[in-house]
């Protein structure tokens, strides 16, 4: 996982990216809101399963888009989809102090150079906390938001990438927090044969029927992706470099290039 990770990252550098568009499932949320993070600046930090903090410390400090947040926020207002924008510790884009992040925005953030350097500059949409109990009823929605997502990136001048934070299945251990599912293993290896195939069927249908009972917290987010993929006019070269579940909860690393 953590060579796939540097793997993707290394990729994410080499374009050379003016903005990282950032989805998270475990951000600052709103029941129904989509929330963007309208900050100059975010801060936050990650441990890990195995070693926490101190001494494994992973500070990560980005410079965000407040002005490309909110321009987001507008367009996406106007096409009627559920969003909205949320500012802490000062007024809106103006603020002292940097934006709270966690492990849902550092972990992938902190194998990207790019943002490290911080000549990329990155916008954070958080999922809504209705994702928990109604991710399969948001299928539709998040599609649509994908697509009205595309469009407006797509017309943009600067050279963006998108990022998806998305974790899988959370019953594959009984000695788990969330217990053991027969669900959780179907449910992985859907999500990874919808990267191998882009076949959205993997996705919206087969890992749909389990998500239910595997509990993933990044299923929003793909389904989101796949909305975007599908209103792109271009063909896409997509790779799964890694689908494994070292603890309870399962992880998957994948890329998605225009051909």
């Amino acid at each position: 996982m953590h060579d796939a990770s540097k793997q993707v990252g290394k990729q994410i550098d080499d374009l050379k990216p003016d903005t990282i568009v950032l989805s998270t499932p475990h951000g600052i949320a709103a029941p129904e809101d989509f929330i963007f993070y309208l900050s100059p600046r975010g801060f936050g930090f990650s441990d890990t399963d195995n070693c926490a903090c101190p001494p494994c410390c992973y500070n990560l400090s980005v410079a965000m888009d407040s002005k490309g947040s909110e321009n987001l926020v507008r367009i996406l207002k106007d096409e009627n989809e559920k969003v909205s924008y949320l500012s802490a510790f000062g007024p809106p884009g103006n603020e002292d102090v940097p934006f709270p992040l966690r492990w849902g925005e550092v972990v992938p953030l902190y194998f990207t150079k790019s943002v490290l350097g911080q000549p990329s500059k990155v916008i954070i949409l958080s999922q809504p906390s209705r994702r928990y109990t109604e991710s399969v009823e948001m299928i539709p929605e998040l599609h649509h938001l994908g697509e009205s997502l595309f469009e407006i990136l797509q017309s943009q001048l600067e050279k963006i990438v998108v990022i998806i934070s998305a974790d899988l299945a959370h019953t594959h251990l009984k000695s788990g927090p969330y217990g053991f599912s027969t669900a959780a293993e179907p449910f992985d290896k859907a999500c990874g044969a919808w990267v191998s195939t882009q076949d959205s069927e993997k996705l919206v249908v087969e890992a749909a029927s389990y998500v239910e009972k595997a509990l993933s917290c990044g299923f929003t987010g793909l389904v989101m992706l796949d909305g975007m993929l599908k209103a792109s006019p271009f063909t896409w070269e997509s790779r799964l470099l890694a689908n494994y579940h070292p603890s309870y909860y399962g992880m998957m690393l994948a890329s998605f290039l225009p051909r």
